[in-house]
């Protein structure tokens, strides 16, 4: 197949101002993001369809190693079955194997001619399956990206203003263009929101903040792009099981204790049996709750972000018996919420990040900026920092979320120097995301960024991309217990390495 000049995406500087990132690292983190475009105004019939799709093994064997690798191309084809000429797709790659609750994610190249090349290197013994998914079209990713951009709106809040008991609800986000509009303004992260000017009330008396709905902003001809007909669909293949012979005298064990700044290679680990089995360090369940409550003895552990966050949080309560949670009186899920032990001295918190956020009815007092929150926390011993942010912000052009991150970044440094034995844990982004407007992708986009800026920082980034994407249960934003308690035990182990 020739190969065929390829546009790249690539998104315009953004057009606020940073008082402390440079121009060259804001280009830098453009330039990671890039991503092959597709042509503008294709028909749905030229695009790219899972069903005539297909792929075949690069130099196939009867029987494999484990520990070698395999390479697999895809090619694309159009809803006709005819070759593409272009790449850009999304795909999700990885060897399973059911009957051993056994996964591992694989990587993919795109070779930007209609094919792709996806490479795996096996795990375990035993029959093993190749499953590659379909998540979007190149063409569906264009549509993707320009709305991202174009249309901010897509999604809204609502705000809540209240005086001597006269009452307002209003329309707030990020900007409102043409509108009168209240504006809200934090000098320190450079953040700007604004909302509807209320007909009766002062801008002074905004109380509540709280999801708002979403905006259909897709043609009709768009729409058919997103299809769940489309979306998240297996590449058939006539390809059966593959044999794995297990590795003489070989071992699987890691020796390289879970700490800060290690590398997170693909694969970063697998599935076997439903427990993780990191590849970066030596990594260990927690399956007694006494020996979770031994490990957090002493400490202190914030958690800021979503509400993928809060499912850790959720299950430590829900997990160790003595770990009781304080009532706060606030509504559970944007919370914050606090809960300790008093008999091993120590305390989990997770705090929602500052708007957007889209959850239930809270108090705008309630939704601080995680950097403001760090510049707050002193030099106390035995502190634990986890942090995660990127869903809220899929919706709006990158440079929101660089500059959240920026300020973030910074935060982490400044803690670092005056609290140098604080351990920072960064959450990745979770596959799986299912909404109107959100998508693997868009996710793929910002954490790329993320890995991308805290890349020079002695913090832990807990791949949790792989984990939710590889394992046996369908993806889902928010996943089911069994994954969550292995992110949770892998959050353990850098947090007391053996």
């Amino acid at each position: 197949m020739d190969s065929h000049p390829v546009a790249l995406i690539s998104t315009s500087t953004p057009t606020f101002t940073f008082t402390s990132l440079c121009n060259e690292e804001l280009n830098n983190l453009l330039k990671i993001i890039e991503w092959p475009l597709a042509p503008a105004n294709v028909s749905l019939e030229l695009s790219t369809h899972p069903k005539t799709s297909n792929f075949f093994i690069i130099n196939p064997q009867t029987t494999y190693m484990v520990g070698e690798s395999l390479r697999v191309l895809i090619i694309a084809k159009d809803h006709k079955g005819r070759l593409k000429n272009y790449g850009g797709d999304l795909f999700h790659v990885k060897l399973h194997s059911p009957s051993l609750k056994a996964g591992v994610s694989g990587s993919v190249k795109d070779n930007y001619n209609g094919s792709y090349t996806a490479t795996f290197i096996f795990q375990w013994p035993g029959e093993t399956m190749i499953s590659i998914r379909l998540m979007h079209s190149s063409e569906a990713i264009r549509i993707l990206y320009e709305k991202r951009d174009e249309r901010p709106d897509k999604v809204f809040f609502k705000g809540y203003f209240e005086k001597n008991g006269t009452r307002e609800v209003v329309e707030c986000n990020f900007d409102l263009p043409g509108q009168d509009v209240c504006e809200y303004y934090d000098q320190r992260n450079e953040e700007k929101w604004v909302c509807q000017r209320p007909k009766r009330l002062p801008c002074h008396s905004y109380r509540d903040h709280s999801s708002g709905g979403n905006r259909k902003i897709l043609t009709q001809e768009e729409e058919q792009f997103f299809s769940m007909s489309l979306i998240d669909k297996e590449i058939p293949s006539s390809i059966g099981p593959l044999n794995v012979l297990p590795l003489k005298n070989a071992t699987n064990d890691i020796k390289v204790a879970c700490i800060p700044g290690l590398t997170s290679p693909i694969p970063a680990g697998f599935y076997y049996q439903d427990v993780w089995k990191s590849l970066v360090c030596s990594n260990e369940p927690f399956d007694d709750h006494t020996k979770a409550a031994k490990c957090l003895a002493g400490k202190m552990v914030y958690m800021f972000g979503d509400s993928t966050l809060r499912q850790w949080w959720e299950y430590l309560v829900n997990f160790i018996p003595a770990l009781k949670e304080i009532n706060l009186h606030v509504v559970h899920n944007p919370g914050p919420l606090l809960a300790s032990d008093a008999e091993l001295n120590y305390l989990v918190q997770w705090r929602a990040h500052q708007k957007p956020l889209r959850m239930e009815r809270t108090g705008v007092h309630e939704l601080h900026y995680i950097a403001s929150e760090l510049d707050g926390l002193g030099s106390r011993k035995g502190m634990i920092i986890v942090l995660t942010c990127w869903s809220h912000f899929l919706t709006y052009p990158v440079g929101l979320y660089i500059r959240r991150l920026h300020h973030i970044r910074e935060a982490v440094v400044r803690l670092l120097e005056r609290s140098p034995e604080t351990k920072i844990l960064i959450k990745s982004a979770n596959t799986g995301y299912r909404f109107d407007h959100g998508s693997d992708w868009l996710s793929l986009q910002l954490d790329t960024l993320m890995r991308a800026m805290f890349s020079k920082l002695p913090v832990t980034i807990l791949d949790v991309w792989q984990m939710t994407t590889c394992h046996r249960e369908p993806e889902n934003l928010h996943p089911p217990k069994i994954i969550i308690k292995n992110e949770v035990d892998l959050m353990l182990s850098f947090i007391c390495p053996q």
